[in-house]
């Protein structure tokens, strides 16, 4: 099958924020033996001219060659571009299935992600504004919008909308845990609850007790953030991502999510739950919705209320107990291999996209 891939961002970037998924759906549309047109570049201003290239040349491509469907990997932020709006409804009007993930959608909560007051926010909002209702509406081309999960549905209200959440990669090959030591990979700021989860590790090496953190973050974060733990004993800090991450999770008997929960983050499928997947971590997660649910669900591990307290104790008990730590390693390798995979994703918009 031949497959118009768009993204919105470098294809060969490196492998963090919102690079991650459009890199690995790429990669899976070539391992599952179908011929891929590119089309990626950023939507920044500074790179208007090479991303104006990139459209034109795949309208050019468009006048000799028809893919059979178009694959659509939405950006962080509106579709900022005249050229990609066209673009979409070309493709539209050329009969072409398109589908198209519909990755962020934070405008919807105002409460959480408050407007600007100062001018020249206020006027970027603004613009924002009119940018994301542009996007909307070239939306409707799209024959299937795709959201994270089946909750962020009902914000919406498109002629068909499905589920795509992210997936995993099979990196299941023999580990040697080390049965007092947990794993967390991603941000810092306080919506990811790492505060919290540093407070949990504190209580957790009281007395004469020890347990490990490896701790996976950017540089830059690291640099900026202030916590009384920063330079605790139990706390191994690294900065590296792709393969560099592989021995840190052979390390690690247990993952961690420790999100704060609010309207947004119910909705949210963090893509980290499927790379802990990835290596058959079991994960102890606070009780966002729809991750709560998926572990819950897969017995892949534990859910726990939002506090420092139910955390400790929740990666306590799988640390502690090797048995149980292996049924849930178990538990993950199959939930990976029957369905969660990103290939099994590329499988489910082929077969959507034939239908249309």
């Amino acid at each position: 099958m031949l497959i118009l891939y768009i993204t919105y961002v470098d294809i060969n970037s490196g492998t963090s924020g919102s690079s991650v998924r459009p890199q690995k759906m790429y990669r899976a549309f070539l391992d599952a033996g179908h011929e891929v047109k590119l089309l990626s570049g950023a939507q920044q201003r500074w790179g208007r001219k090479a991303r104006t290239e990139a459209v034109q040349e795949i309208r050019r491509w468009l006048r000799e060659n028809r893919p059979d469907i178009c694959y659509i990997e939405s950006p962080s932020m509106p579709i900022t571009f005249r050229c990609d709006i066209a673009l979409i409804r070309k493709i539209s009007r050329m009969g072409i299935p398109i589908g198209y993930f519909y990755r962020d959608f934070y405008w919807m909560f105002p409460e959480l992600y408050p407007r600007r007051t100062d001018l020249t926010g206020w006027l970027k909002d603004h613009w924002l504004d009119y940018l994301q209702q542009r996007t909307n509406n070239v939306l409707k081309c799209a024959d299937i919008v795709y959201f994270p999960s089946e909750e962020c549905k009902k914000y919406f209200s498109y002629t068909d909308m499905r589920s795509l959440p992210p997936a995993g990669e099979d990196h299941l090959s023999e580990r040697c845990p080390e049965e007092k030591t947990c794993i967390y990979v991603g941000g810092l700021d306080g919506g990811y609850g790492v505060g919290m989860l540093l407070e949990a590790l504190e209580q957790l090496n009281a007395g004469d007790r020890t347990y490990r953190l490896i701790l996976v973050c950017r540089e830059a974060e690291w640099a900026a953030f202030q916590s009384p733990y920063r330079d605790a004993p139990w706390l191994e800090v690294h900065h590296t991502s792709g393969e560099g991450l592989e021995p840190l999770y052979a390390r690690a008997a247990v993952s961690v999510i420790p999100v704060c929960p609010t309207p947004y983050t119910h909705l949210a499928v963090n893509v980290k739950l499927f790379d802990y997947l990835s290596y058959g971590l079991p994960v102890v997660v606070t009780n966002a919705r729809t991750i709560s649910a998926i572990v819950r669900e897969n017995g892949i591990g534990l859910v726990v209320p939002y506090e420092a307290e139910a955390l400790a104790n929740a990666l306590q008990s799988i640390m502690d107990n090797p048995g149980k730590r292996k049924e849930y390693e178990k538990q993950c390798i199959e939930v990976l291999r029957n369905g969660n995979l990103w290939v099994h994703r590329v499988r489910q918009i082929v077969s959507d996209l034939e239908e249309k």
